[in-house]
């Protein structure tokens, strides 16, 4: 059970039937009251599970017992990697030559487990969702026809088991140039991926596209880039790099719910990609500096999301394509030797991420084998990735001739964006509201959170052991590192967030039943290392 439920929450109060504002308000304060004063109303209630699942005795393919109604699972990635590699180098005057090629093959066995039964004596291998739309059918309501009502047990697979089998071949050149005021390079490399899907369970909804290999996709794709550097004089460079070239989609970005099928999205395609950097480095003896400013470009991109959709009364997959993002920004850093053991650095990354496309989106249904709207329009155009697009650290370092050193580093985060969900960038989405009111932009509008501070310090230490412990023969040291991060525990950093993808248009998308979701930085945390090091 989801600790942030919506039925659980306060504010669900807002469309349980109460309509009267002042009986809203009192049962809602009522709800969080109790919630902050009972941290058990948000905890699983094992008791309740294990009665329920000890409620009455079944009989399942000649199994008696109580039959477990919640248990716990596993989900299992069971990976198995293979690779090849060989690497050619060659160096003359001022000229270096370096090549390569590799094979990896990588097999992952996907599946679900029974953890834990909660007090029952089995569970039954049946498609809960697909029992609910086909009450009446027994083969859709498995989970795998060739074993019908499967009884499983502690330690056995259940659910979904598949293979996802990824082959990629790769060929790569680099040729270096290094001059008195000129550097230069160029790379090229060719590489190949394929894969497939093979399961092992004939999935009842999907009984004709789900047991056994599916069809193999292959893709061919290159990169090409080049760097040049100027020397102004021994303290001062300039610099550019370029690169254009593609890339394979990811296994599951092209299958749409391989739990279950073999359905792929329409017109699958590499994603392309291209990029320039430039800048300008300084460097010194007590002094060194460094400028960047980039632009990067990732065209026909794919995604797929799953959720369960309200309106529909499913689990569905968004499968989404033509996916474009623009990456620009500012780098900056500096590194000042202040003299007397004492050093400052200073970092910025000033970036501006956003999407340049508007995408195609495709449902698909996960409990019933027909789909749902094809190629609609996401007006996705203009908005941010979620994350942090920019960051700042402010550091002092102090070492000591006695062998230690101790630092603080001041950090702050800005531009920080919640990922924006495809469903709500629909015309059917705003269709039966008025453009012109505080609902329309409030289902449009992507949320900005607040900059947030955190302060790191860290302090290290080393002792050479041959004057405590002459029997040594080697130079052996000790050293301890011990770094304390967020040492102010602000827990209320939003590092990024999700808007909710459950949509209740029948109530035209009121985005406070289904509120966004937060991820939130660690608080107060630390590290302690010891390493014996001998030379």
């Amino acid at each position: 059970p989801r600790p942030d439920y919506y039925r659980k929450l306060p504010n669900y109060i807002l469309h349980s039937g109460v309509t009267d504002p002042g009986e809203q308000a009192a049962l809602m304060k009522e709800l969080t009251n109790a919630i902050i004063n009972n941290k058990n109303l948000i905890q699983v209630d094992w008791a309740s599970l294990y009665e329920g699942n000890k409620s009455q005795i079944d009989t399942f393919n000649n199994v008696v017992g109580y039959k477990s109604n919640t248990i716990i699972e596993d989900r299992v990635e069971e990976n198995n990697s293979y690779t090849a590699s060989a690497v050619y180098n060659n160096s003359w005057d001022r000229w270096t030559f370096t090549g390569g090629a590799s094979y990896n093959r990588q097999l992952t066995e996907y599946y679900k487990q029974v953890n834990d039964l909660l007090g029952g004596d089995f569970y039954v291998d049946l498609n809960q969702f697909a029992e609910e739309d086909f009450k009446y059918d027994v083969d859709q309501r498995q989970n795998d026809i060739n074993n019908p009502n499967r009884v499983v047990k502690v330690g056995d697979k259940f659910g979904y088991d598949y293979s996802a089998d990824i082959r990629r071949t790769l060929v790569w050149v680099q040729q270096q140039y290094k001059g008195n005021r000129f550097d230069a390079f160029v790379s090229a490399e060719l590489n190949a991926t394929n894969f497939h899907r093979t399961g092992y369970y004939q999935n009842g909804v999907f009984p004709e596209n789900s047991f056994g290999p599916s069809e193999t996709y292959s893709f061919t794709n290159f990169m090409i880039k080049t760097g040049l550097t100027y020397k102004i004089n021994g303290r001062n460079y300039i610099f550019t790099n370029f690169g254009v070239g593609s890339r394979a989609p990811h296994f599951d970005q092209v299958f749409v719910d391989p739990t279950n099928r073999n359905q792929v999205q329409s017109n699958i395609m590499n994603q392309k990609i291209n990029t320039v950097e430039g800048g300008y480095i300084y460097t010194a003896p007590r002094f060194k500096a460094k400028a960047t400013i980039y632009n990067t470009n990732f065209n026909d991109g794919a995604r797929v999301i799953r959720y369960f959709n309200d309106a529909l009364a499913s689990f569905v997959s968004i499968a989404l394509r033509e996916i474009n993002v623009r990456n620009q920004g500012v780098e900056l850093s500096m590194d000042a030797n202040l003299g007397k053991g004492l050093s400052v650095t200073a970092v910025a990354s000033v970036g501006n991420h956003y999407y340049t496309s508007r995408q195609l989106s495709s449902t698909f249904f996960q409990n019933v084998d027909s789909l749902g709207p094809q190629d609609e329009i996401i007006y996705s155009k203009n908005y941010k990735p979620g994350g942090v697009q920019s960051a700042y650290t402010v550091g002092a370092t102090y070492r000591s001739k006695k062998f230690w050193m101790a630092g603080i580093n001041i950090n702050y985060f800005d531009d920080i964006w919640v990922e924006m969900s495809p469903v709500r960038r629909t015309e059917r989405a705003v269709e039966p509201i008025n453009s012109d009111t505080e609902q329309w932009a409030n289902i449009l509008r992507q949320e900005k959170l607040k900059g947030q501070m955190t302060v790191d310090v860290f302090i290290n230490k080393s002792w050479k052991l041959n004057s405590s412990f002459k029997s040594l023969k080697r130079n052996t040291f000790l050293l301890v590192n011990v770094g304390v991060n967020n040492i102010f525990n602000n827990t209320d950093f939003k590092t990024s967030g999700m808007e909710n993808l459950r949509n209740d248009q029948s109530a035209g998308t009121p985005t406070e039943k289904f509120a966004n979701r937060y991820f939130y930085s660690f608080g107060l945390n630390y590290f302690i290392s010891v390493t014996l090091r001998m030379n």
